[in-house]
């Protein structure tokens, strides 16, 4: 018997993952730590603080929108066109953070793939195009997560987590080389996979999409308080590996 996921199920998962990040982003400006982060940003655009309040509030809106309702072409321009305004001005301002070890910028590009899957989903099913959109954005962080901060641009911090870990048999460095490695190549295998080898890779990926974030907050709790969603993202992304795993 096919227990593929219906292509409503499988867009309303994700609208509820892609709204949850919304959601989060908003409600979490009544945290100390996470309206300090967005002041000193707001500082260097020479903005005032209380837009850091009119943004949270239209972001709220936004993801109850998300939420309770189905996927409309407008609503898909909106999320893609305030994602990638606020990634431009935030990576003009603060370009390390397109290499963030927290995925801070380049989370955006998969949660921009599951919104327009959502919408694809929603209009044309489980098409060629709607299937492989999801296969990159599930791809995306894993290739992203892995070159940038682990294989190109190391940095102190997540060299200092990985001896937070207890991890002693291993130069840091060398540690973080070869995690980037296995985790680029694990989003190749996402693109290149089919059928079961595909399916027990994405269960895997789900595994570590589970605890990967337990081991961050263990030591950097605060990581799901932050404005620019290092965490919460992992949501959409999770939502969208759970989905293709489903489906292949």
């Amino acid at each position: 018997m096919d227990t593929a996921p219906s292509p409503q199920s499988s867009a309303r998962l994700l609208r509820l993952a892609i709204a949850f990040v919304w959601l989060a982003t908003g409600i979490l400006v009544v945290v100390p730590f996470y309206r300090e982060e967005g002041a000193r940003y707001l500082d260097k655009l020479g903005l005032p603080p209380w837009l850091m309040y009119v943004t949270c509030a239209a972001e709220i809106l936004l993801g109850l929108r998300v939420a309770l309702g189905r996927s409309a072409t407008w609503l898909m321009i909106l999320q893609v066109g305030m994602i990638l305004t606020f990634s431009a001005i935030l990576a003009y301002l603060q370009p390390w953070l397109l290499v963030s070890p927290y995925g801070y910028l380049s989370k955006n590009l998969p949660l921009i793939a599951m919104i327009v899957t959502d919408w694809l989903l929603e209009r044309e099913g489980w098409s060629a195009r709607a299937t492989w959109l999801l296969r990159i954005g599930v791809a995306l962080p894993w290739l992203t997560e892995g070159l940038l901060p682990k294989v190109f641009f190391q940095q102190t911090e997540e060299k200092v987590f990985v001896g937070e870990m207890g991890i002693t048999f291993i130069e840091p460095g060398e540690f973080l080389f070869w995690l980037g490695v296995a985790q680029a190549l694990s989003g190749l295998l996402v693109l290149t996979l089919h059928g079961r080898l595909l399916r027990a890779l994405l269960a895997c990926q789900l595994a570590a999409l589970i605890a990967l974030p337990i081991m961050v907050t263990m030591h950097h709790p605060n990581q799901w308080l932050h404005p620019f969603g290092g965490l919460t993202k992992n949501m959409a992304i999770l939502a969208g590996t759970w989905v293709l795993f489903r489906r292949v």
